[in-house]
């Protein structure tokens, strides 16, 4: 008996794990919103830029904040060694790059041509999963990964991206570790690395 009610939890478990797309519809709702907006404000873009970015950021932000990715680009050495000041001034920065960067990426790429594969939990709570998707530019196809993590937005936990893997290559990993040369490159002064930062060209390159 034990063992019956023993195997019938393991597949409801399994359904239940299986049947939950809540991170997914989560993800192409987000997506939705970030291609609409960068599909209809091409206009914006050439003409204020600033404001572009400002409401690109809105957008982009529900789906990867800038705050969290930039403590992990700083890694916890870093992060743990900054002032607040410091944190704050590099955060401000480093989201400055990222949203140029990747509004002028993403313009480039159609939303239809991003799609969802699968996705796992990577414990009981649900809190922490990877997605995996599919997606095109250029005719050539690529495997891009989203490690997401649930974050405690206002009263409420919500699923952000805090990791992101395009074609094997960790973006986050590319950043820390240009910040942990552009630190040793000044003599571990913090202040004039931050003031160094900037995201290279190629790091988003994703035509060659």
């Amino acid at each position: 008996m034990k063992k019956h009610f023993f195997l019938f939890f393991i597949i409801i478990f399994s359904s239940y794990s299986f049947l939950d797309t809540e991170v997914e519809e989560f993800v192409n709702s987000q997506h939705y919103e970030i291609f609409n907006f960068l599909n209809n404000n091409q206009e914006m873009f050439d003409s204020d830029k600033e404001k572009f970015l400002n409401e690109f950021e809105v957008r982009f932000s529900r789906l990867i904040p800038p705050e969290e990715i930039s403590k992990r680009v700083m890694s916890r050495k870093y992060f743990e060694l900054a002032s607040e000041a410091q944190r704050k001034k590099f955060n401000e920065k480093f989201k400055s790059t990222l949203l140029d960067s990747y509004s002028g990426a993403l313009g480039n790429i159609d939303a239809s041509n991003i799609s969802i594969n699968s996705h796992k939990y990577l414990n009981e709570q649900m809190t922490k999963a990877v997605v995996y998707l599919d997606t095109e530019f250029s005719g050539r196809s690529f495997k891009l990964i989203y490690k997401m993590l649930k974050i405690k937005t206002g009263d409420s936990l919500n699923w952000r991206v805090v990791g992101i893997v395009l074609d094997g290559i960790d973006i986050v990993s590319i950043y820390r570790k240009q910040f942990a040369s552009l630190v040793k490159e000044n003599n571990d002064n913090l202040d004039l690395a931050i003031d160094s930062w900037s995201i290279k060209e190629d790091s988003l390159n994703i035509e060659n």
